[in-house]
Formats: C-alpha cells, structure tokens, sequence
C-alpha cells in the first residue's frame, strides 16, 4: 500500500515546479552507524537514527532512548565547513513508539559580498571592490533545521503455510514523520515549511521460512520522504518545493555462532532514479563490539561502534569524499531503561 501511495504522489509531484537543492540539509545522513555502512540503512534502521531513514524503524527501537549527533562537515572539529548535530528521545508505548528529533546543520563566517555583475562599467566595479575590502568585512551565518514528531508501530503477525504444515512468524513496522522546517540566512531572509516522510519494513526469518536453522534473518525497507513535495515560504516571497524521493533496501543478518559474531549486509537504492546504490557491511562480535564498511554511491566509508551493557551506545564513522576531504561523525545514545534499571536494583 505504501509503495502504490507513494507512486501516485510521484505523478502529483513531478508536475509542480521544484528546486533540486531546497532543503539539502535533510539529506545529510543522521546517525554514525548507518554513515560508516555507506547509508545502507533503510531496511536495517533501528536506532536513535531511523527516523531519518525510515520512520517504521522508530518502532524496532525496545526502549526509550535519548540520541546525540555531531558531525564536522568537510573538515576536523572546530575547523570544518559546516556542522551538524542531531538530538532526538524515543519513547516506547503499549501500541506504538513516539519519537522526537531536532536536527540542525550550521555554516557560519560567510562574508558578504555584493552583487558586482551588474555595474557594466569596469572603473565603477573596481571602486566598489576596494570600498568592501577596505573597511571592515560583513559576516552572517546559515542556520537550517527541522523538528521531527515520529509515530510508528510494530505489527506482528504469524502466517499459516496451510499445505506446508508450519508457520511463519512476520513483522510489518510502519511509520510516518511530522517536520517543521526553518532556515535562516543572516538577515537577508528565511524560510519555513512543514513535510511528511512514511516508511514501511517487511521483516522474517529465513531459519523459519525455509527450514534451515543455520540462515539468518532478512528484511525489506522503503521509505518515501516529503510525500507530495514539501512547500518552503520564504520571507522574501520566493517560494521552493523540496523534491520528494523513494528509497529501497534491503537487509540480511548472519549469525556466526562459531566466533560469536553476526554479520549483516545491507544495500539501499533510490526507486525511479538512476544512481549508484549504496552497499554496508557490519560485523558484531558479541553484541557489543562492531566493525563496518560501506560504499556511499561508490564513496568509501568505514567506522566502529561499542555497546556497554546495553546503556550506552558510541559509534564513530569516516567518510572519504574526493573532493573536500575527510568526514568524522560521532553519535551516542543513552538507554534510559536499563540505566534506571541499574539504580533501582542497587547493583
């Protein structure tokens, strides 16, 4: 239903006018772990993270949770381009997860020079240049965020193979966001808008459905953001959409009991687009140790995780990009449950 949902509203979008970078910022990946596998995450995604990849994932996460991003964009901390941050808190219920995210990409330092190219006259233009440098230079900042309300639930269900004599066990996670858009340039002007993203998951064990104990378990992800085009108003009457687009995955987990490790390999492709897929692989021994690789439209990334009983999460990613250099990423989540749970028992 949510893949026929959404190819209608491809048609709708498609016919509007659209501006190919309005919005850009929310498609900067959320979340180290699914960076360092190359954001191969759709079917995968859950974590502090999955409202970005797919809101069904959001329900996949057992307890509640408060999640911290930082990233340095194109540079070292303290000496990057841009930096991103993500904080977000996922609060399990009986029927459903609510999940709340502030998401905030921040350029600052840009110094503004004004439009020469339509002073025809070279002595003119020659004036104005030495009258900006000669004083003191103008400076102002870029600020883009968004506010997430996610709702997603976990529908369980048990199919009955009649003529095969056995059962299959399956989930089917759905999602869907609410986003408040704000972007503001200096003082020259902003912007506001308010988007929905819908995601769905099919998930079961292969163990199950074959009948071979030694297979893993597979799932299959889609995720549709800003259904329909989302509507940006700025201040100064200019009005952008943000193109809406559909991403698939799919998933497969590999347990290796002989080494306490499962091995999870995962790849993402954008549905009605041509372009490069992106691949991931990941390797945890124990639950608690994680090594991961990934290929990001053919862009190499890697990066490590640790998982401290079950309360702290930290993973770490780096991205290679060609053209401006290296990209750190550093996330952590807190699980509230279990650390409570640490107090009231004493231990």
């Amino acid at each position: 239903m949510l893949l026929a949902m959404t190819c209608i509203l491809i048609s709708f979008s498609q016919s509007r006018a659209q501006d190919k970078y309005a919005g850009d910022f929310l498609q900067i990946p959320v979340g180290a772990r699914a960076l360092s596998m190359g954001g191969a995450f759709t079917a995968i995604a859950d974590d502090e993270s999955a409202f970005h990849w797919n809101a069904a994932g959001v329900s996949l996460v057992p307890d509640r949770q408060v999640g911290f991003m930082y990233s340095a964009e194109f540079g070292t901390p303290g000496n990057s381009l841009a930096d991103f941050y993500q904080l977000g808190f996922t609060y399990p219920l009986k029927d459903m997860t609510i999940a709340v995210n502030w998401v905030r990409l921040s350029v600052g330092d840009l110094m503004h020079t004004p439009d020469l190219t339509n002073i025809s006259v070279a002595v003119e233009r020659a004036q104005m240049v030495e009258e900006l440098y000669s004083g003191a230079p103008n400076y102002f900042s870029d600020n883009e965020d968004a506010f997430v309300l996610s709702l997603a639930r976990d529908n369980k269900f048990t199919v009955d193979w009649g003529w095969l004599y056995y059962k299959e066990n399956i989930e089917v996670p759905i999602g869907v966001n609410f986003k408040i858009i704000h972007q503001g340039i200096g003082n020259f002007g902003s912007a506001s808008g308010i988007g929905v993203d819908a995601g769905a998951m099919l998930r079961f064990s292969l163990a199950e459905f074959l009948l071979q104990p030694a297979l893993g378990k597979i799932s299959f992800g889609a995720s549709a953001s800003d259904l329909a085009g989302t509507r940006l108003a700025w201040s100064t009457q200019r009005t952008e959409i943000v193109p809406m687009h559909i991403d698939g995955g799919i998933a497969y987990t590999q347990p290796i009991p002989a080494i306490r490790t499962d091995a999870t390999f995962a790849s993402d492709f954008l549905i009605g687009v041509r372009s490069l897929p992106q691949y991931g692989l990941e390797l945890t021994y124990a639950k608690d140790v994680s090594l991961r690789v990934g290929l990001d439209q053919g862009a190499f990334t890697t990066g490590a995780g640790f998982n401290w009983e079950k309360k702290v999460d930290v993973n770490y990613s780096l991205a290679i990009n060609d053209a401006l250099g290296p990209e750190h990423r550093l996330s952590f989540s807190l699980d509230l449950d279990h650390l409570m749970q640490k107090d009231t028992t004493g231990e």
